[in-house]
């Protein structure tokens, strides 16, 4: 793993950390991650800094996993805090993602878990990961049932 991917992780991994506590992490100099970071923000890694150090931005994240797991046709892992509370970890077969619905973007995918076509709010997903499982064409019916399932 090269650093600046090592970096990614710790952040992933660790939440918010400062320049220095990468830097000690890391074994470089905290210039040396002044320099990595702004690559990978350059690059498109949604890497921000807030008072107290840098954090990965999860909504962007998690909008790229979504667009590749949409592209590829593949079955994404995400990590899903319900409205009270709740967190469940679930594999889901997306088919749009879409925004505008009261000012929240959502993801409305067959999900697993459920045996169920859910409706996502992004906002509520904390983690994304694109498996490396494709998911077959969904059959009309399915679609239909997707469809139905769209916020009006």
């Amino acid at each position: 793993m090269d650093r600046r991917e090592a970096l990614v992780e710790e952040l992933r991994t660790n939440g918010r950390l400062s320049a220095k506590e990468l830097a000690e992490r890391l074994d470089v100099s905290k210039r040396t991650i002044v320099r990595d970071i702004a690559r990978l923000q350059a690059e498109g890694v949604p890497i921000r800094l807030d008072p107290g150090g840098y954090l990965l931005d999860p909504s962007d994240e998690v909008k790229r996993a979504i667009d590749r797991s949409l592209a590829g046709r593949r079955v994404l892992r995400i990590e899903y805090h319900d409205t009270k509370g709740g967190v469940t970890t679930r594999e889901v077969e997306p088919s749009i993602c879409l925004g505008g619905r009261g000012g929240y973007w959502y993801l409305v995918a067959w999900c697993r878990l459920r045996e169920d076509v859910r409706v996502f709010r992004l906002d509520r997903i904390t983690r994304a990961t694109v498996t490396a499982e494709r998911y077959p064409e969904p059959s009309q019916a399915r679609m239909a049932e997707l469809a139905a399932a769209l916020p009006t």
